[in-house]
């Protein structure tokens, strides 16, 4: 029991620390901007920013899916130079005709977003393909597990976002602002690649990052988002007035709970690609679902107990009927980490289980659109549809990785991403 916390301890403070301070430093960093750069601009131009930086979350599935697949492709053929810059190269290439069709629509992109000018919607077209290959780059540190050196680059992003982006939104106004993000982007990215392209021997075959791989990982993560936002779309088509801002108030104070997990999760799924053909696969598990659950259930138990108080201190007295509210679906974000750490356990041993939570969500839209009277009724089915999904992913998951099999001491996946194929040594 000593050594299984001793272990435990280490994977949290050498592996996983790092980025959770990074994570953490980076939210506290996006909330300054915004306080910052809401109090500069007036209501029209927040909004055209606030326009701009939703479109550039949105790529954050994708984006998560492409270095989802990085670091499974490191951490099941091992880090080479080679491979990296194939990698990367492959993305960039990938990425550029997405980025000329953005710039080509900047004009429409600015009539509809109701943008001051078309450089603002063309900014977009660089950070789509700059946050691709940095999202790639971070996939194959984190592959490498070269934790601190991700964890630098949020460090650095941030940084120069906040220096860049509060010092020119004052003389160039949503333009400053976007230029600032976009600069942090590419100050991470430059970070990213001095390891990346450091000449090295390598030392085992090259491998390909391959569409099919980022695929699976993109159906995994665009899953789990629709999952776990599909609530709140929901509350904010069905309800009107107060009780729509109550739900969105409440569901934005709990969908931070999930923010550090994410963050963490990162760092475990390539430690569970690698370990999935092993023997030791079940602690992997267990160790990395400890990491990412633990954080996420008591950021939920500190809501849960103080609601009211948390409301307070980001909306002042304009919620203070949604304590309730945002108690329920605290606990639905605590719980639903179990289902982020089941789905990458599915992603990484190549399971079928990654399909679970888009039936979850299916199921969360059946609910919501037969019982959405109130604010209260929706987080009822939310939490009602949570619970058979949680606990079939999770018996799914857990027989599978600890399921006893006879395996090669190092068997690896083919060129195409897939997972490696546990082989029965038969003699």
């Amino acid at each position: 029991m000593t050594a299984s916390l001793g272990r435990l301890a280490r994977t949290l403070l050498g592996g996983i620390g790092p980025i959770a301070i990074a994570v953490l430093v980076q939210s506290a960093g996006n909330l300054a901007f915004h306080a910052v750069v809401g109090r500069e601009l007036n209501a029209d131009g927040y909004g055209a920013l606030g326009a701009v930086l939703s479109a550039m979350v949105m790529l954050g599935v994708p984006l998560g899916a492409l270095q989802a697949a990085a670091s499974a492709l490191v951490a099941r053929h091992g880090a080479g130079r080679a491979t990296g810059v194939r990698a990367l190269r492959a993305v960039t290439l990938w990425s550029l005709p997405p980025g000329v069709l953005v710039l080509a629509c900047a004009p429409a992109l600015r009539a509809y977003f109701h943008l001051g000018s078309s450089a603002d919607a063309a900014l977009l077209a660089p950070y789509l393909v700059v946050s691709a290959v940095l999202a790639t780059a971070r996939g194959l540190l984190l592959g490498d597990r070269r934790v601190g050196t991700v964890a630098a680059t949020y460090l650095a992003s941030t940084a120069v976002r906040l220096a860049l982006g509060l010092g020119l939104v004052l003389p160039y106004g949503v333009t400053g602002a976007l230029l600032g993000t976009l600069a942090g982007e590419v100050a991470a990215l430059a970070l990213a690649l001095v390891p990346l392209l450091r000449p090295a021997p390598d030392t085992g075959p090259v491998a390909a990052l391959r569409l099919r791989a980022v695929g699976r990982a993109g159906a995994a993560v665009t899953g789990l988002f629709l999952f776990s936002t599909v609530d709140l779309l929901l509350a904010r088509h069905h309800l009107g007035g107060d009780a729509s801002g109550d739900y969105v108030a409440a569901a934005t104070v709990a969908k931070t709970v999930l923010a550090l997990p994410a963050g963490i999760m990162a760092a475990v799924f390539p430690r569970l690609a690698a370990a999935w053909p092993r023997p030791g696969r079940a602690r992997a598990l267990l160790t990395g679902g400890a990491a990412v659950v633990g954080p996420a259930l008591l950021g939920a138990a500190v809501v849960v107990v103080a609601p009211s108080l948390v409301l307070h201190l980001l909306y002042g007295d304009g919620f203070a009927d949604a304590a309730g509210l945002v108690r329920t679906l605290s606990l639905v974000a605590g719980a639903t980490s179990v289902v982020t750490l089941a789905t990458h356990a599915g992603l990484a041993r190549g399971g079928r289980t990654i399909v679970v939570p888009w039936i979850g969500a299916v199921l969360e839209v059946a609910a919501i659109e037969l019982w959405h009277a109130s604010p209260a009724q929706i987080a009822a089915c939310s939490a009602a549809t949570l619970a058979p999904t949680l606990l079939v992913i999770a018996l799914l998951e857990g027989r599978a990785w600890t399921r006893r099999t006879a395996q090669l001491d190092a068997p690896r996946a083919d060129l195409s991403g897939a997972p490696a194929t546990a082989v029965a040594a038969a003699r």
